[in-house]
């Protein structure tokens, strides 16, 4: 068994925040960046990043980096 062609991915997550930005940035298919991201969380905190991300889920839209988005952007709250 040869494994010299054997890539070993390394993992990001030490924190549950970025636990948290890495679901999401593979939710959202890479297309919202994984720093920007990292950003929302700790301006806006991890609760509330949390519950946007669970509704913009379950809402299930056509455009759901969009509705994310702009969910982060219309939430009042900031660290």
């Amino acid at each position: 068994m040869d494994l010299s062609n054997y890539k070993i991915n390394k993992s990001r997550v030490y924190t549950k925040e970025q636990e948290l930005a890495d679901q999401i940035y593979f939710y959202f298919g890479k297309k919202i960046k994984f720093p920007m991201i990292m950003r929302f969380i700790k301006t806006k905190g991890y609760q509330a990043i949390y519950e946007i991300w669970q509704e913009v889920k379950n809402s299930n839209p056509l455009n759901r980096e969009s509705l994310f988005l702009w969910k982060v952007g219309q939430s009042k709250i900031n660290y």
